[in-house]
C-alpha cells in the first residue's frame, strides 16, 4: 500500500513579516516546518500591491502552481507539487541537493516534492516591499512505491530566480 504524502499550510503564530506563519508537512519530514524559517528576504522598489500581482505571475511564468492564498496576508503558497529533473527550465539539482546516487546528482534522478511559499510585507517607511520566499523540498526514488523520501536542501537558487522575475515583472 502505498503511504500518502500528506500537506497542509495553515496559518498560524507571528513572524517577521506582519504575523505570517506556514506549517508544512511532507512525507519524509517527522515534524511540520515553519517556512518562515527557511525565508530568504528581498527588498522590491515597489508597492506591495504590485508585488503581490507580479509574484503570482512569476509562480506562473517559472511554472510553480499556486495553491493558498491570501492577499489581505500578502500570502502565497504553492502546496506542494512534483517535479522530474527540470522547474522553470533549469535543472533541479541547481535548486535543490537531495544527495548524489549512482546515477547523478538525486534531485535530477528522483522525483521532487516541493513547497513554495511567498510572503510579501510593505517595508517600513512604506516605499518598498519586503519579500520573503521560502522552499521545502523532499526527493523520492521513482522506482519504487515503498522508498522512503529524503529532505532536500534548498542552494537559494529558486528563492533568487523567483525574486529576480518579481523584480523584472515590477521594474524594481
Amino acid at each position: 500500500m502505498r503511504i500518502a504524502v500528506a500537506l497542509s499550510m495553515v496559518a498560524c503564530g507571528s513572524s517577521l513579516l506582519g504575523g505570517q506563519g506556514v506549517r508544512i508537512s511532507l512525507g519524509g519530514g517527522r515534524e511540520p516546518v515553519l517556512l518562515d524559517t527557511l525565508r530568504q528576504e528581498h527588498q522590491i522598489n515597489a508597492a506591495p500591491a504590485k508585488v503581490y500581482e507580479a509574484a503570482l505571475r512569476a509562480f506562473a511564468a517559472l511554472e510553480i502552481p499556486v495553491g493558498n492564498t491570501s492577499s489581505t496576508e500578502g500570502i502565497i503558497g504553492s502546496e506542494r507539487f512534483e517535479r522530474m529533473r527540470v522547474l522553470g527550465g533549469t535543472m533541479l539539482s541547481k535548486s535543490f541537493d537531495c544527495g548524489e546516487g549512482p546515477a547523478g546528482q538525486k534531485a535530477n534522478t528522483h522525483r521532487i516534492q516541493i513547497a513554495v511559499a511567498a510572503y510579501v510585507a510593505p517595508s517600513p517607511g512604506g516605499r518598498t516591499t519586503r519579500l520573503g520566499i521560502a522552499v521545502f523540498a523532499e526527493a523520492r526514488d521513482p522506482t519504487g512505491p515503498y522508498a522512503a523520501p529524503r529532505e532536500c536542501a534548498s542552494t537559494g537558487a529558486l528563492e533568487t530566480k523567483i525574486a529576480e522575475k518579481i523584480r523584472q515583472l515590477t521594474g524594481g
